[in-house]
């Protein structure tokens, strides 16, 4: 019990970590398997595994994919196999209807209370926490795009025939691109769906890419290849060091954004140690760190950032004007949605 209060006065302390307590290491031996996203693999090592992993002792195993690989790997995985899932809400809904999804113990959370209130359970009491807010917007290259981009609307003009890149619908932006067409054209999601795919149709020939990997997007804006990407903003950081002419557009549609989440997998062995480091995930300066360089925003409410760091991100009052969808109901329709897709689009 010494060690588990060393450990948790250690983290609320600014996670430093002491001489006397690095050697007494309580999680030496133990590997933490970790789910999560490949995006700025090196940023999260030198961010987040490597002081934790030095502050507790632990091996740390990162299993970095996109989304829908990740889910399909943890629904098949032996119990076990993994022990911490940093994913999408829209993939947390699914990995909770497969049972893969376990509860934790808030009490144990010693950062819940220091982070914005809707971000503590977003799938309800007894799930873990969101450590990041995202919205959805465009980014594109003035230098080439033949008309100027204030909206999603905006992205139907004829002039951006073969120039533009959309998420996927399985992406984790993909739902809520959806939302975003049909705000554009005054539909709604469930009720509208043939006129909302209608004008997806109509929107086909200016689609360079319906992209699954926002690497690949940016990469391809940076080559010209298109023009502009409907992208979530933690991306722009990456897109705008490569060209710092790039514009972020909030579309005048409204911000539809979402979380990213922390949860412990159903039959981890080390749920102890996983709450551990989501309670790390959490703390200051975790939070500060992937700001400052330009990973995720802040859910912490008592960080703050300069305008250069903040323009990036979803952050501050910008929280309060989020749209968030229904997930069950994104959920329910997730599967018709995805075939109709796929047929207007084509699979890549």
């Amino acid at each position: 019990m010494k060690k588990i209060a060393a450990l948790v006065l250690a983290l609320i302390l600014a996670v430093s970590v002491t001489a006397a307590f690095a050697e007494d290491k309580p999680y030496a031996g133990q590997t933490l398997t970790i789910s999560t996203f490949a995006f700025n693999a090196e940023l999260l090592q030198k961010n987040i595994y490597e002081p934790f992993m030095a502050l507790t002792g632990c091996t740390i195993v990162a299993d970095g994919a996109n989304n829908a690989v990740r889910v399909s790997k943890i629904a098949e995985a032996a119990e076990g196999e993994y022990d911490v899932v940093i994913i999408g809400d829209m993939f947390v809904k699914q990995l909770m209807a497969e049972g893969k999804i376990d509860t934790i113990d808030a009490s144990k959370l010693t950062n819940l209370g220091s982070i914005y209130e809707n971000a503590r359970a977003p799938m309800g009491e007894g799930y873990g926490p969101a450590y990041t807010f995202n919205r959805l917007g465009i980014v594109y290259n003035p230098a080439e795009c033949p008309v100027e981009i204030k909206s999603f609307a905006d992205l139907w003009n004829p002039e951006l025939a073969d120039y533009i890149a959309i998420p996927a619908i399985t992406n984790t932006s993909g739902p809520l691109f959806y939302y975003g067409v049909a705000a554009a054209f005054g539909l709604t999601p469930g009720a509208d769906d043939d006129a909302i795919f209608a004008k997806l149709a109509e929107l086909k020939p200016n689609v360079k890419s319906n992209y699954t990997s926002a690497n690949n997007t940016i990469t391809m804006l940076n080559q010209g290849e298109i023009c502009a990407a409907v992208l979530l903003d933690y991306s722009y950081t990456t897109a705008k060091s490569a060209n710092p002419d790039y514009v972020w557009v909030n579309p005048a549609e409204g911000l539809y954004g979402g979380y990213n989440m922390l949860n412990v997998v159903t039959g981890s062995k080390n749920k102890e140690l996983a709450e551990l480091f989501i309670d790390f995930y959490l703390s200051y300066d975790v939070q500060y760190a992937e700001a400052m360089d330009g990973v995720d925003s802040p859910v912490r409410t008592d960080i703050e950032l300069d305008a250069e760091h903040a323009a990036n991100f979803t952050y501050g009052e910008m929280v309060n004007q989020l749209i968030l969808p229904d997930w069950d109901f994104v959920t329910e329709n997730l599967p018709a949605w995805t075939e109709r897709w796929n047929e207007t689009f084509g699979v890549k």
